[in-house]
């Protein structure tokens, strides 16, 4: 079975956890940017309901972060863990194995008119 492993850092941990994961051996992977809050960061907030005080608290008080995703065989997930968990040590970061059922890839293109 194939794993989408899905590693969380905040940003200035993306060259290591990049590094962690090259030498472990993946051969892809594909990256987000996305604004991050824990549950100690939110604590004691109250959000207004309203989408643009939502908005302006997640801008004010989120850590910028990355999602750095990979698909492997899960015989060589823990071991691109280990990696991981070895180089970031000491670092926040999460680690979430998701498996995958099935795979669609369209490689048929539509003629260009």
């Amino acid at each position: 079975m194939k794993i989408h492993l899905r590693v969380f850092v905040e940003m200035e941990n993306l060259g290591k956890a990049m590094n962690a994961l090259t030498d472990a051996g993946i051969t892809g992977f594909y990256i987000l940017e996305y604004k991050g809050m824990s549950p100690q960061d939110w604590k004691g907030f109250t959000i207004k309901e309203d989408p643009k005080s939502a908005i302006d608290m997640i801008r004010d008080h989120s850590t910028d972060a990355i999602l750095i995703c990979t698909v492997v065989e899960e015989e060589r997930a823990d071991n691109i863990i280990k990696s991981v968990e070895d180089t970031l040590q000491g670092e926040r970061y999460t680690i979430i194995e998701v498996p995958i059922i099935k795979f669609i890839v369209n490689n048929e293109y539509p003629e260009k008119r």
